[in-house]
């Protein structure tokens, strides 16, 4: 078992990289100079990651502040229902300023901006907002529904709450007084530091995204850090006011882009692994093996079926999970009333038969709320596949004529197979032409009843999926290679000294300081030269 560097050890470490002073490199081409990473926390997967950046960052000219809570907060979400002690009693608050002295990053505390009296003030004044306008509550021009609705699904880990639970309601009383101190700290930090660009992990919940919010109020450039696919790697989502978020911004150039022979080998290799293991940073519990769609049917008593019913799939997301990366257009409110909606139609079509195939996370996360909540007894033609098999989404996939998504990353897989996809909740895979759209339930009533009917059958663009699927696995993932980690865990720092961070060394590095301080596009750089020669054909 590998060994992990947490706590005294991981600032031991970082120490030793960081000993003496910072090296300064020249760098051409920086717009960006004032940079802040706010939300740092006591967690050394972080500043592991993060915390280093920003060190490299500096050694190219910038000056880069980390912005810090100290306990000033009345809720946020790396507070879980099922924590037993508030993260910043038991890690938070006690490690980040440790890690931040030992990474040597320049930082500065939430209390800093907002005192203690201002902070009972502004409790006070959230205590007076009716319950039934927290979720349209805004404060100094900052909408905050949707960032306190992510919020409360985060901690609760649930996909659908009830404000009318006392508990819940003061929760989202807690989480609205911290939205709106983050409000004054994020606005009066900004202008203090002069900030021209805000760096940023998760943003779609309170601790970064009312900065995020803020910052584009101010016109001011956000890059928000995602979990990448491929591995260790990252992803980014850009903000570059006014225009909209861009997600995997490279696309409407990738897309036009054929696949070279070399570039098809290794997207099919890659997917036959993907099948069986989805997560590369996670213990081989989360692996599957059954990948034999025919074995399958035999085990769902489907192999001997009408030839003229049709199979259809859908891969739900973990209910809060969904709510998270679910689009602004998404059909239906929740994933849980996209599949009550799915099964109530497709119950109507006995010769049809519907596979649901749960998210592996409701088993080895003890999910709160599940998939099949409020489903009652199932018709014969519809067959739940619990998260607990080792049977692989892409066997399930295989398996059948249409493919049903909410976010899932299954949409690109299964298009990449072949598979017709109808994609309901939006997020990442929205707009990219390789799934049937829905906008509303109504629409994917009529959808399903014209396809179990025979009126209408959707279609795939293979070779534009397998395009989207080469740009999501793999050029758009930047691989992160300064660290090791195991299941979430840091378990080693792989670079001696803030040496090894300077320009032309390590080529991730190289790749995101160039995407955060010179606002280029963020591309794996293990594929950028394929992709000038695929480009140059």
């Amino acid at each position: 078992m590998d060994l992990m560097l947490r706590g005294d050890d991981f600032a031991h470490r970082m120490r030793t990289v960081f000993k003496g002073e910072l090296p300064s490199h020249s760098f051409e081409g920086r717009c960006y100079h004032r940079i802040l990473i706010p939300g740092m926390t006591g967690g050394e997967n972080q500043w592991a990651l993060i915390g280093v950046i920003g060190q490299a960052m500096r050694t190219r000219g910038a000056e880069v502040t980390a912005l810090m809570c100290d306990a000033l907060l009345p809720a946020c979400t790396l507070r879980k229902i099922d924590h037993h002690e508030s993260a910043c009693t038991r890690w938070c608050y006690k490690h980040s300023g440790l890690f931040a002295e030992a990474v040597g990053l320049p930082y500065r505390w939430y209390s800093q901006y907002v005192s203690k009296d201002r902070m009972m003030s502004i409790r006070h004044e959230v205590e007076t907002i009716s319950r039934e306008d927290l979720l349209k509550h805004s404060h100094q021009g900052i909408e905050l529904g949707e960032l306190l609705q992510r919020s409360l699904e985060s901690h609760y880990k649930l996909g659908a709450l009830d404000l009318g639970e006392p508990d819940v309601e003061q929760k989202a009383r807690d989480f609205t007084a911290a939205a709106c101190a983050l409000v004054e700290i994020a606005d009066q930090a900004m202008d203090e530091l002069e900030i021209d660009k805000v760096l940023l992990d998760d943003g779609g919940k309170i601790d970064w995204g009312v900065f995020r919010a803020v910052a584009r109020r101010k016109g001011i450039p956000v890059d928000v850090i995602g979990v990448g696919i491929r591995g260790t790697s990252i992803r980014f989502e850009v903000d570059c006011p006014p225009a909209n978020t861009a997600i995997m911004a490279g696309w409407e150039t990738w897309k036009k882009q054929p696949l070279t022979q070399e570039q098809n080998q290794l997207l099919d290799s890659y997917l036959v692994r993907r099948e069986c293991v989805p997560y590369e940073y996670r213990d081989s519990d989360w692996q599957a093996s059954l990948t034999d769609a025919t074995n399958l049917a035999d085990i769902l008593g489907i192999s001997n079926r009408d030839p003229q019913s049709l199979v259809f799939s859908m891969f739900p997301n973990v209910g809060f999970d969904a709510g998270k990366t679910k689009g602004a257009t998404a059909a239906f409110p929740t994933a849980q009333s996209w599949v009550q909606a799915t099964v109530k139609a497709i119950a109507r079509f006995p010769d049809h038969h519907l596979l649901i195939k749960q998210h592996p996370a409701e088993h080895h996360r003890e999910s709160r709320d599940s998939s099949l909540d409020g489903l009652g007894d199932l018709p014969p033609n519809i067959h739940v596949i619990p998260g607990s098999t080792e049977v692989t989404a892409s066997a399930v996939a295989r398996l059948s004529d249409i493919v049903l998504t909410y976010t899932s990353t299954v949409t690109a897989e299964a298009a990449a197979l072949g598979c017709p996809v109808i994609l309901a909740g939006g997020g990442w895979h929205s707009g990219r032409g390789i799934a049937f759209e829905v906008k509303s339930p109504q629409e994917y009533h009529q959808l399903i009843v014209r396809i179990c009917t025979g009126e209408f059958m959707p279609s795939v663009d293979r070779e534009l999926a397998r395009r989207y699927a080469w740009a999501l696995f793999f050029r758009n993932d930047i691989p992160v290679t300064h660290l090791r980690r195991n299941n979430l865990n840091i378990t080693d720092i792989c670079i001696e000294s803030a040496d090894d961070l300077a320009p032309g060394v390590n080529p991730s590095i190289d790749a995101i300081c160039r995407g955060v301080l010179c606002g280029e596009p963020f591309e794996n750089p293990e594929f950028q030269c394929q992709a000038v020669a695929a480009s140059e054909m």
